[in-house]
């Protein structure tokens, strides 16, 4: 018998991240309404950074079985994502899933209290293949960067970024308009929040509040969620003249 979660550590982890999965590259909603207006259905999973009993994936000996059923030894996933890091242990590491977790957590913070986007579809209209620019991006020099629209998922658009081939889903709900200004140059696709890349490998991901108004915003290093916290900076915003020389 491995050392299972409980109900309630399995609440405390989905509700932690939003009860989104914690994968970086899928953020899945994993729950929602039943046709029965009783009932929710639920597609997501605590899954076990350490495995709960020997021979299971990244299983660590040394854990208490009251560390191993604790939430610091869980990360909610979307059931696909679940299966997916317990049948890769060495891709999928104890190191990685820690950092999926962290940041997930991070991200939901940032929404907690927040004001919804609207859910209205955006005005104009891009076509599959259609050149396009994205504001607002931190940093702000991306917003020179040429992107194409790689697919229409109906919910939302995947963008490529030309210059180094990065991938970013956006959903419809978080556009606020689309400026097309001629055939011979690009759509501008506005946010009603921004990107902004927030790791060493400078993935993007999507924020709810746009860059202050007036302000040259950007970064002048990489940055991780916890960066402003280290280095006492105000704010959400990683702004240039607010960043340690260092």
């Amino acid at each position: 018998m491995g050392d299972d979660f409980s109900d309630v550590v399995k609440r405390v982890l989905a509700s932690r991240v939003g009860n989104r999965c914690s994968d970086p590259g899928c953020r899945a909603l994993t729950s929602g309404p039943q046709d029965d207006p009783a009932k929710a259905v639920n597609v997501g999973v605590a899954a076990h950074i350490t495995a709960a009993s020997p021979g299971g994936p990244r299983y660590d000996p040394d854990l208490l079985p009251e560390e191993r059923s604790s939430p610091g030894n869980g990360i909610w996933l979307c059931q696909n994502h679940g299966k997916l890091v317990d049948n890769d242990p060495n891709r999928f590491s104890v190191d990685v899933l820690k950092k999926w977790k962290a940041d997930a957590e991070a991200e939901a913070r940032t929404w907690v209290g927040k004001t919804a986007v609207s859910l209205s579809a955006p005005t104009g209209h891009l076509s599959i293949g259609a050149k396009v620019r994205i504001i607002p991006i931190i940093p702000q020099e991306h917003e020179q960067s040429d992107f194409s629209v790689e697919a229409d998922e109906g919910d939302y658009f995947v963008f490529r970024e030309e210059d180094s081939e990065r991938r970013i889903e956006i959903p419809k709900s978080f556009i606020e308009k689309i400026h097309n200004l001629s055939y011979s140059k690009p759509a501008l696709v506005h946010l009603s929040g921004r990107l902004q890349w927030i790791s060493r490998k400078r993935i993007f991901v999507l924020f709810p509040e746009k860059p202050p108004n007036g302000s040259q915003y950007g970064v002048a290093k990489d940055v991780d969620f916890g960066y402003p916290v280290r280095f006492s900076i105000n704010g959400t915003f990683g702004r240039e003249d607010r960043l340690p020389v260092s």
